[in-house]
């Protein structure tokens, strides 16, 4: 975790989260993360952004147990079906950008564009989360089960 204080009493907190996702719709809820950071940073209004950096996660804030999940699930596969040919996934053709023991992962990539998030802002009032009743941050893998990254940041006064 890193803090910093601004000449105008601004506060700027800043954490990592890491984590092995267990594969495609495994959804780590991180609102405790969330909740946590912004109760020791101190601020009593301002904003808190969950970000992730990559490009087959999404973060999501939803309601738990509600059928979201299985609704995006099926939304996905409609948007991007598995079984489809992607020259994305074509290693044959495709020759940059590519990582070791690359995925066949073109449907992730395609559903992240249409319906995927990089990042949430919840404004913080009174130094709390301004999340609705039963509201959840969740960090959404798209793709396959891997080492990920999410970035928490707390900004205000």
């Amino acid at each position: 975790m890193r803090a910093q204080v601004g000449k105008n009493g601004c506060v700027i907190l800043f954490e990592a989260i890491e984590t092995e996702t267990g594969g495609r719709f495994d959804a780590l809820d991180i609102t405790n993360d969330v909740l946590k950071l912004v109760r020791s940073s101190g601020v009593r209004d301002g904003n808190v952004l969950v970000f992730s950096p990559h490009t087959t996660c999404s973060v999501v804030i939803t309601s738990s147990g509600n059928g979201s999940l299985k609704a995006l699930e099926r939304t996905m596969e409609t948007l991007a079906p598995k079984d489809h040919y992607y020259a994305h996934d074509d290693l044959d053709i495709r020759t940059e950008n590519l990582v070791e023991e690359e995925p066949a992962n073109a449907p992730a990539h395609i559903f992240h564009i249409f319906a995927g998030k990089t990042s949430e802002s919840i404004p913080i009032v009174n130094g709390v989360p301004a999340l609705g009743e039963g509201q959840r941050v969740l960090f959404l893998e798209l793709d396959s089960s891997r080492h990920r990254r999410c970035f928490i940041q707390v900004v205000g006064e």
